[in-house]
């Protein structure tokens, strides 16, 4: 019932690979509905989306992290434009909230 932790389930998911994009879109989906304010899930899904090649859908993402006013629409756009994420690579919001 905690939208981070579908959030951060999702993640680890993603990074297992192109076998878990589906379970990982699954729990973003899921933590979007149980907060979407949280802009973590909507920069990570539009990463996902990227790595799907979906680049219509990670701009929808980007565009409400836009209207959230949230930093991490640079985020989301540097890797929509460079289909990658930076390296070293960076876990957003994380030490927001430590």
């Amino acid at each position: 019932k905690l939208a981070e932790a579908h959030n951060n389930l999702a993640y680890t998911l993603r990074k297992q690979g192109p076998e878990n994009y589906k379970a990982a879109l699954t729990h973003y989906n899921k933590a979007i509905y149980l907060d979407s304010k949280l802009p973590e899930p909507y920069m990570y899904r539009g990463v996902l989306y990227v790595q799907m090649g979906d680049k219509k859908r990670a701009l929808e993402d980007h565009q409400t992290l836009v209207e959230m006013g949230s930093p991490l629409a640079v985020e989301l756009e540097y890797v929509v434009k460079n289909n990658r994420e930076k390296a070293p690579e960076q876990f957003f919001g994380v030490s927001e909230k430590l």
